[in-house]
């Protein structure tokens, strides 16, 4: 079988440190532990496809047939005939690893050795799993097969992947070149994965941890959560077709989470905490912005802290259009100094909350349903003082007049809130949907307590030039 090049397909699904090690000259032996149906096996084929090259599976558990099922595509990177069900080979316990005269029947490391033998340097080979073949053999054969694996991989330079459920330290981890271990990590009751580098000889780990997910049974690592640079000649975002009664998030992945969109007359809560989860925020609720404005519905807000008109102007030009921004945009800024309206900017005094919601309020009545209101509601808390006593409760009367307004005029609100802020509690009890957002491992996942969902992990994408909100599930 000829020598297959590597799958760049398959090198974006997995940590770089760890295709980094495995791809350095004078082979590499890599142990990947976990428990069952943790992904090893989906990591260990994927591996073999980027690396490319000559290559061998070896599996305790699974049939030939039954792996090219579950894995349709390892037919492009492993001949079948390298393929060995392990589990039919006899290997007597009353004499050594490398005698079989008595019997004539090949033991396991023998079919190893002249599987390897019989190709060139250069091989990847996969043991599915290590922990079954001791089961085989008896000790003494066990530690000459463990020795045979360190030589095989610094005399014929091959890359060896052994996987294994014994999570304890064994003489095995001392000389494999490379270890990495899958954890289940729980987010409220969700469960999320990550894969977790331990060890890995002569190269520099710069992150020692990744969430990954098995979607479509393959291994996807998730990267660390970044703003895409803008492509030079970026398109306007065409509006996402929307279902009646609902308002369009502006992605299809998170209008799916919300049963449709965003329904007409709902008032929904965001909560971020206190780290780069904002960013996946304002990445998702750029979205809902541009395509409002694209649909040409009135866009009103109150921004966060640290946002204001000119700002959400900057992010969101290159991808709309200005005319429709100009006449459907609308942000509300304090300014207890005072300050003159200007075209999308309405400054509010931030003497009395009451006052300013009203001023919001009897705005928005002026515009054609549905209107998007965006609200950060560190600004309700942080300048209206909301955390001096009688404040909050004033608060929320006025709160709960715009939220009936909503409802009955067909729009939707969007609030922003924190874990940290005093008035979070009354507006996720007001709240039709509540999602969070949390940071793993310097991803942002987000999952939905109202309504119940999985984690997805956060992502951004340019497709033909127009920015995409990516959510993928943990599964």
């Amino acid at each position: 079988m000829a020598a297959i090049s590597g799958s760049e397909e398959s090198r974006m699904r997995i940590p770089p440190e760890l295709l980094r090690a495995i791809e350095k000259p004078g082979g590499f032996s890599l142990l990947v532990k976990g428990m069952p149906g943790t992904g090893k096996t989906s990591l260990s084929l994927e591996l073999l496809r980027a690396v490319g090259g000559e290559g061998i599976y070896l599996s305790t558990r699974v049939s030939p047939r039954a792996l090219y099922t579950h894995f349709p595509w390892l037919e492009e990177c492993i001949d079948p005939i390298n393929v060995i069900d392990t589990s039919k080979i006899y290997i007597p316990s009353d004499y050594t690893a490398y005698t079989s005269a008595m019997t004539g029947t090949m033991t396991f490391p023998e079919v190893l050795a002249r599987r390897i033998g019989d190709m060139e340097k250069g091989v990847t080979v996969v043991i599915d799993s290590w922990d079954a073949i001791k089961l085989q053999c008896e000790p003494i054969e066990m530690a000459r097969l463990e020795a045979l694996v360190t030589e095989l991989v610094r005399e014929r330079d091959i890359n060896l992947i052994l996987t294994g459920e014994t999570l304890d330290l064994t003489t095995l981890d001392y000389l494999v070149d490379g270890i990495v271990i899958f954890n289940d990590i729980m987010i409220e009751f969700r469960r999320a994965r990550e894969i977790e580098m331990s060890k890995l000889r002569r190269t520099r780990i710069d992150q020692p941890r990744y969430p990954f997910t098995l979607i479509d049974g393959r291994f996807q690592v998730f990267m660390p959560f970044g703003i895409k640079p803008v492509p030079g000649t970026p398109e306007k975002l065409k509006p996402v077709p929307e279902k009646e009664g609902f308002v369009s998030s502006g992605s299809n992945d998170f209008d799916k989470l919300l049963g449709g969109g965003f329904r007409r007359g709902t008032f929904n809560v965001i909560e971020v905490g206190d780290d780069i989860s904002g960013w996946g925020y304002q990445a998702m609720i750029g979205y809902t912005m541009i395509n409002s404005i694209q649909q040409g519905y009135s866009f009103v807000g109150l921004p966060c802290c640290g946002r204001n008109e000119q700002r959400w102007h900057n992010i969101l030009a290159p991808f709309i259009d200005e005319d429709k921004y100009r006449e459907n945009a609308t942000v509300f800024e304090i300014h207890p100094e005072g300050a003159e309206p200007r075209q999308n900017m309405i400054p509010l005094k931030g003497e009395s909350i009451e006052e300013d919601l009203r001023v919001m309020r009897d705005y928005v009545a002026t515009k054609p349903a549905p209107v998007v209101n965006l609200i950060g509601a560190d600004m309700l808390e942080l300048p209206y003082r909301l955390k001096e006593a009688g404040t909050l409760s004033n608060a929320i009367k006025e709160l709960v007049v715009n939220i009936a307004n909503t409802k009955q005029r067909g729009s939707v609100d969007i609030v922003r809130v924190t874990p940290n802020l005093n008035i979070r509690d009354e507006l996720v009890d007001m709240a039709s949907t509540y999602f969070k957002l949390a940071t793993l491992d310097r991803t942002i996942v987000l999952y939905g307590v109202k309504p119940e969902t999985w984690i997805y992990n956060v992502d951004t994408e340019f497709v033909d030039g127009s920015p995409r909100l990516k959510l993928t599930p943990y599964v």
